[in-house]
């Protein structure tokens, strides 16, 4: 991140050497030296915090909301998926009804770049933790049109990243005003991703099952090799602890 503008910078003076505008490249052997930053909490959410997120997610809005039903539905729904299943915001807002899958019996929330943007590319299946399934979240997805969750696309707004991007957003807005967890040192969305891998070594998932579960890739060969399945990844995910929020 630190040599990300240099490199920028780099690009425009290396084309206007070649194109013999400029004489010499004026960044060459130029380093950015950045200070570590320190580490003062936690990147992914206390238990605290995340009961309080969640437990705000099933209180009713004031009659004088203004905020709209698509992203009530994110409000609702985007922690308690990103809590189960360390998706990116992105990839949780961008969800559709066909995106609920029944593999032999589990169900599963495919996340797929069909959808709108996976960083990775590709598409993974992730089963629904019996919580959420308490919750009702099988229901409300069974319940909702066909197309995105939390949002439609029209011709106004066709972009459903950009349409994703705008519902995890306002849920991090949300998560800053309503819910009170104000610390800056904390990225709103992407928290649930941390304390999700954190939790996993926690309960003895395996760091390659926690990957698939994730979206994360470790670029080895051997990973390339078979499928880690809905039903191998259900079983790892059963052992993710309920969240009581009495």
């Amino acid at each position: 991140m630190r040599d990300k503008y240099l490199a920028a910078l780099r690009a425009v003076f290396r084309t206007g050497v070649n194109k013999q505008i400029l004489p010499d490249d004026p960044s060459k052997g130029v380093v950015v030296k950045v200070s570590k930053p320190q580490r003062l909490r936690p990147k992914g959410y206390t238990d605290q915090e995340a009961q309080q997120i969640l437990r705000q997610t099933k209180e009713p809005f004031p009659r004088d909301s203004r905020v709209g039903y698509g992203n009530r539905l994110g409000i609702r729904w985007l922690p308690w998926i990103c809590a189960f299943t360390g998706a990116r915001g992105g990839e949780a807002a961008q969800l559709r009804k066909e995106d609920l899958i029944d593999y032999d019996g589990i169900h599963c929330l495919r996340i797929t770049p069909e959808a709108g943007s996976v960083k990775t590319g590709n598409f993974r299946l992730v089963p629904i933790h019996p919580q959420l399934l308490k919750e009702g979240l099988v229901d409300f997805i069974q319940g909702c049109p066909p197309g995105h969750l939390f949002f439609k696309l029209d011709a106004r707004n066709s972009n459903p990243q950009t349409r994703a991007s705008s519902v995890y957003k306002k849920v991090g807005d949300w998560i800053r005003t309503t819910a009170k967890i104000t610390d800056p040192l904390i990225q709103p969305n992407h928290a649930w991703r941390h304390r999700l891998k954190t939790i996993s070594r926690d309960c003895g998932i395996g760091s390659e099952y926690s990957e698939a579960i994730m979206g994360h890739e470790d670029g080895k060969a051997s990973t390339r090799y078979g499928e880690i399945g809905p039903k191998a990844l259900y079983r790892e995910i059963e052992k993710l602890p309920f969240y009581v929020l009495e």
